[in-house]
């Protein structure tokens, strides 16, 4: 199975013990996991968590944004999926992303969604520190997302790990958040992810690829 993932991504994979005793393993995406992705929205999320994560009241994901969401770089986009092994197979728990501004490749923004069944686990506050970490090892020097006004739990995770709040500049129902990369030492597995991962773009001349916003894909 690890011949499916790339390189710099194996010391992505993670295996965390959750406080009401399950196990999920944390995972690079794959092309391959357009379908779970699906049901993920579909049915593991409620109307409201599907609203907070796309800003939109879709029901289930198109298959041309299932098919964004899962075929990635894991350098211009970087997405991870949390699942734990339930009895009737693998159910996805979570979903976490960063995309490359192309205007400030430096930049990037995230997007997370946690199941409305698995929240409160601690899962959102570990994926998002996941994301920083790998974002750091990949150069990049502030992380950044778009939330909804009245998702208070995205608001306090976000405020609780240093992300800076402010208005958004086009949308009204957005606030901003904002968190500066800082050089301290990373963990283990991201410093060595840090030593594979090759430039962003290709090379320091290439044209960085057209974004998708990870909060609003549709």
């Amino acid at each position: 199975m690890a011949a499916l993932y790339p390189a710099a991504t194996l010391a992505w994979f993670d295996r965390w013990d959750l406080p009401d005793g399950s196990r999920v393993t944390v995972r690079p995406v794959l092309p391959q996991d357009r379908g779970l992705e699906r049901q993920f929205v579909a049915q593991a999320l409620t109307a409201r968590s599907r609203y907070q994560r796309f800003h939109t009241g879709l029901r289930e994901l198109p298959d041309t944004v299932a098919q964004y969401l899962t075929q990635v770089d894991q350098q211009q986009h970087v997405a991870l999926v949390v699942e734990h092994a339930g009895p009737q197979g693998p159910q996805q728990v979570a979903d976490a992303r960063f995309v490359r501004d192309p205007d400030l490749p430096q930049t990037s923004e995230f997007g997370l969604a946690v199941a409305d069944a698995w929240q409160g686990l601690g899962l959102g506050r570990r994926l998002l520190r996941r994301l920083r970490d790998i974002a750091t090892a990949q150069g990049l020097q502030v992380l950044y997302g778009d939330v909804l006004r009245d998702n208070q739990a995205m608001l306090g995770l976000a405020r609780s790990e240093g992300f800076t709040r402010s208005r958004h500049q086009d949308d009204p129902r957005l606030v901003r958040l904002q968190l500066p990369l800082q050089t301290a030492p990373l963990p283990a597995w991201a410093a060595a992810t840090a030593l594979r991962i090759p430039h962003p773009a290709g090379g320091p001349d290439a044209d960085p690829p057209r974004r998708q916003s990870p909060a609003a894909c549709a």
